[in-house]
């Protein structure tokens, strides 16, 4: 009688956690080195903890073809996946597999120029709108204009502006990068781009970039750094750093300046504009993008999606909007009158 008591008590807790314990979740990276895929790894692996998830993560280091094998290799029937796109080359491949495989699938990261299959209506597309991002950022190089008029520190008529651009034929770059150029023209700004290097949204690449400006140019003729995200604009704070521009204000009661801008909202962009080094950037909400993910996961009907994530729906296809943050009144008082 005990055993069969014991053998029963068994089977109904086993029975129990089968029922209740929740999916695991495969998040297929395009590559994790960048501040921005950090960010997003972490705030997921978080969120799903909470949620009772586990999570399974790929790395597919930069390679489109390794991403691709990995997703074929480990995708299996009812999966909840997730896969950050780069690179589009095997993209439709992968959703052949996920649809094959009857997977509810996430993209996010670049904008999908094929989207996401409209026959297959398991799968969604999640992200920042890249031209929101540069909006913002512009937002804040008018502001900051509008607050310094003065800012043509050299007297040559023109805004001497170093511009580090992310990968060479990458959308968001050429995105971030036009928009600013047409607006800025626009507002009536003469404007003169020193360099359009492309840093490759590295902190180390852009430190180097920078170096090598005030090398070529001289500091007194670099007048803005607009880059594409913060891991360059914060090397090109550590450049300037170097110099002693740019340093925190707790160090100084009145310092060298050039505005610097980035886009991504990382901790640490946000550190350095509270910090008054960096001048501002836009944020990307981790906790958004990943709730909106996980929300995905465990809705079944979809009617009145947009009422439960707040953000527009459009198709299967949901943007977040960036929040632009910088701190332009309190380092203008404090440093930019030399």
């Amino acid at each position: 009688m005990k055993i069969f008591l014991k053998v029963f008590v068994f089977l109904f807790l086993f029975c129990s956690c089968s029922v209740y314990a929740k999916e695991e979740i495969k998040l297929f990276f395009f590559s994790m080195e960048t501040d921005f895929m950090s960010h997003v790894h972490n705030t997921m692996a978080k969120m799903s903890k909470q949620r009772g998830y586990s999570l399974k993560v790929y790395d597919a280091k930069g390679e489109a073809k390794r991403q691709y094998e990995q997703f074929k290799r480990n995708v299996s029937i009812g999966d909840f996946v997730i896969i950050s796109v780069k690179d589009e080359k095997y993209l439709s491949e992968m959703m052949d597999l996920a649809e094959e495989h009857d997977v509810k699938i996430v993209l996010f990261g670049t904008s999908p120029t094929a989207n996401i299959s409209p026959s297959y209506d398991k799968a969604w597309y999640v992200g920042f709108e890249m031209f929101d991002s540069a909006r913002k950022q512009y937002s804040m190089i008018k502001k900051y204009i509008n607050e310094y008029p003065d800012y043509d520190k050299n007297g040559n008529g023109s805004l001497d502006v170093v511009f580090m651009q992310g990968r060479e034929q990458d959308f968001a770059t050429n995105v971030r990068t036009r928009i600013i150029l047409e607006s800025l023209e626009k507002y009536g700004v003469n404007l003169n781009p020193i360099s359009y290097n492309y840093d490759e949204y590295s902190y180390s690449t852009a430190y180097e970039d920078l170096k090598n400006q005030i090398r070529t140019y001289g500091i007194e003729n670099i007048e803005m750094i607009i880059a594409n995200n913060d891991s360059m604009a914060l090397g090109a704070i550590k450049a300037l750093n170097e110099i002693k521009y740019n340093m925190p204000y707790s160090f100084f009661s009145g310092h060298n300046h050039i505005p610097v801008f980035g886009i991504d909202g990382t901790s640490e962009a946000l550190k350095s504009v509270e910090a008054g080094m960096l001048t501002g950037t836009t944020i990307a909400d981790y906790s958004a993008l990943t709730r909106v993910m996980m929300m995905i996961f465990e809705t079944n009907v979809y009617d009145d999606f947009q009422k439960v994530v707040w953000y527009k729906v459009d198709g299967r296809t949901i943007f977040i909007p960036y929040r632009a943050f910088s701190k332009i009144k309190v380092y203008n008082a404090q440093s930019l009158n030399e």
